[in-house]
């Protein structure tokens, strides 16, 4: 073989080569993008394209009172989902990488807090807090005090899901004090979980809770149960991954995930989180991390995930979650209120949603900003109906 020839073989070889590196990028991690399902439904009335920004799993983002969004990878969006961009301000990296980050937003302070307290002594666990007072131009992280009485009195083994836990959502009440949302395990708690996916899940089934704060988030203490399972329940897991509202007439609403196969159940309290209507099935199935916001017309939307969907979902030996495989072939659903949780209308909006960890913020009237993952998209809801309750 001559050389010129020689040359166009190479050349041929690597344009091929070439070819399959741009026909697996652009085809083959299409096959790994969620797809937004159906058209405009009950609640939706248009949604944005997909936006995949490459920038992890199983991470969260959170809202300033400045209405800017801040999301893993030093990302941030000042206009509500229709762009992003590089941000190197302040760094937040700790607090985007929880899908269910708490924190609060007001007018001189941002606060946010999560994970799994450690056990420091007989019902005190500590927790580390983050703070800013200057809208986020900086951020102090400090570390914070929970006082549960009841709480577990060991530590979780390796592996094990086993403690407490914060989840998603604090409220300031009319007394200014806070009242922030927790699930786990108490001494007492030791009902094993129904199912072999809810035996994958945790230890033992858990309970939801809630604790209040008088100075601003330097400090907590228990304040009640909202939903503690009992042997014969329908519920898999117990009651874990609370979400909660401040509804117009002041009662709190949360909504709570009972295992993987098992429905969503509501709790409302009409005392400031004193006390807590029994759990309340919600009509909403298979539900994991519910995400519970107000909109400003005063109807609530909920965002959960069905990881383990109608369809895919199987009765096997080795159980739903040996055989999920990242991103899965689950739903994000989207549900509207207008009777303060009463009654629901939903809707499926994306499949292929890998951890199905949704965080949702209406970022104008009646649009929200809905972010799972690395991927994020805006969705316009209807109006609501006036004289509508």
């Amino acid at each position: 073989m001559n050389k010129s020839r020689l040359i166009l073989v190479i050349l041929a070889g690597l344009n091929a080569v070439l070819l399959g590196i741009i026909y697996h990028c652009q085809f083959g991690a299409e096959r790994n993008e969620p797809k937004l399902v159906g058209g405009p439904g009950s609640v939706i009335v248009e949604r944005s394209t997909l936006v995949n920004l490459n920038n992890g799993k199983w991470i969260g983002s959170f809202r300033a009172h400045d209405g800017s969004i801040y999301l893993r990878d030093h990302l941030k969006s000042v206009d509500g989902g229709k762009t992003v961009i590089q941000q190197d301000g302040v760094d937040v990296e700790a607090l985007t990488k929880d899908p269910g980050l708490t924190a609060i937003a007001m007018d001189g302070l941002f606060y946010a807090t999560g994970g799994t307290p450690t056990r420091i002594g007989p019902g005190m666990y500590r927790t580390w807090a983050w703070r800013s007072t200057d809208e986020l131009k900086s951020i102090a992280k400090e570390e914070v005090l929970i006082s549960i009485p009841q709480g577990p009195q060991r530590d979780a083994g390796p592996n094990e899901w086993y403690g407490v836990h914060i989840h998603r959502s604090i409220v300031q009440l009319t007394d200014r004090s806070w009242l922030m949302t927790m699930y786990g395990n108490f001494s007492e708690d030791t009902l094993l979980p129904q199912d072999l996916d809810a035996s994958k899940e945790t230890t033992y089934m858990t309970r939801a809770f809630v604790v209040r704060s008088i100075d601003k988030g330097h400090s907590w203490q228990f304040v009640s149960n909202i939903a503690v399972p009992r042997f014969g329940d329908p519920v898999g897991e117990g009651f874990g991954e609370p979400t909660m509202v401040l509804l117009e007439d002041g009662t709190l609403l949360t909504i709570m995930r009972t295992g993987h196969h098992f429905p969503l159940y509501a709790s409302w309290s009409s005392d400031q989180g004193k006390s807590w209507t029994a759990p309340t099935y919600t009509g909403l199935d298979r539900g994991c991390d519910p995400h519970l916001i107000r909109l400003r017309d005063g109807r609530l939307v909920l965002s959960w995930g069905r990881r383990y969907p109608e369809g895919w979902s199987k009765i096997v030996p080795e159980g739903d979650q040996s055989l999920f495989k990242y991103p899965g072939k689950g739903y994000l659903n989207l549900a509207v209120s207008n009777d303060n949780g009463r009654t629901w209308e939903n809707d499926k909006v994306a499949s292929e949603v890998g951890s199905a960890y949704s965080t949702i913020f209406e970022v104008e009237p009646n649009v929200l900003f809905v972010q799972v993952d690395q991927w994020y998209w805006r969705i316009q809801l209807r109006p609501r109906v006036t004289g509508r309750t």
